[in-house]
């Protein structure tokens, strides 16, 4: 018998509401992150302090089934992301781009909606403050791409190569591509 869905509801998550879904949001970040085909080691310190610095200054959506946190997206102004290549992608204004910082579903949540409407409720209100809308994904995370493209994404053909841990001492390296969203309208 196949198990039942409670409707996803999205909310918004800002610097003001975090601290209440702080210790939900850093267990989603831990589950959806160190679980599954594209697992990676992250002790839980870092998880904490990551998240709290990007919501420092950042924003997204909270989805829920039921009282279950499923999902978060947090975005923060492309400026941000120290990373992101600016002398290779002119066609990306730095200034009034945002940057998806994190897209993450729980993993019993996993094929059921939950990013398609994190990502379609952020993508609504960010065509009204912003010129660009850039992620970056990890280039063998296939259903992220997948994802991503269906929405409206296309590949920026810039990417970045990441050190990041498999296991505790264990690095490997991660390719990441930048893509951006094409069907902003303004």
């Amino acid at each position: 018998m196949e198990e039942k869905v409670s409707p996803i509801r999205v909310f918004g998550l800002n610097p003001y509401n975090y601290p209440k879904f702080r210790g939900k949001i850093i267990r989603l970040y831990l589950n959806a992150f160190t679980t599954g085909g594209y697992a990676q080691y992250i002790p839980s310190g870092s998880a904490e302090s990551a998240l709290d610095e990007m919501l420092r200054n950042g924003w997204g959506n909270m989805a829920f089934s039921g009282d279950e946190l499923a999902g978060v997206l947090i975005a923060l102004p492309l400026s941000y992301d120290k990373e992101f290549p600016r002398d290779r992608c002119s066609q990306v204004s730095v200034e009034t781009s945002v940057y998806i910082a994190e897209v993450m579903t729980h993993s019993d949540f996993r094929g059921k909606g939950v990013a398609s409407e994190l990502l379609e409720s952020f993508l609504q209100k960010a065509k009204d403050n912003y010129t660009d809308v850039v992620i970056r994904v990890w280039d063998e995370n296939e259903p992220a791409l997948s994802l991503y493209e269906k929405m409206g994404f296309k590949k920026l053909g810039v990417e970045l190569v990441q050190t990041k841990l498999s296991s505790p001492g264990k690095e490997f390296e991660m390719r990441k591509i930048y893509m951006k969203y094409e069907r902003l309208n303004h």
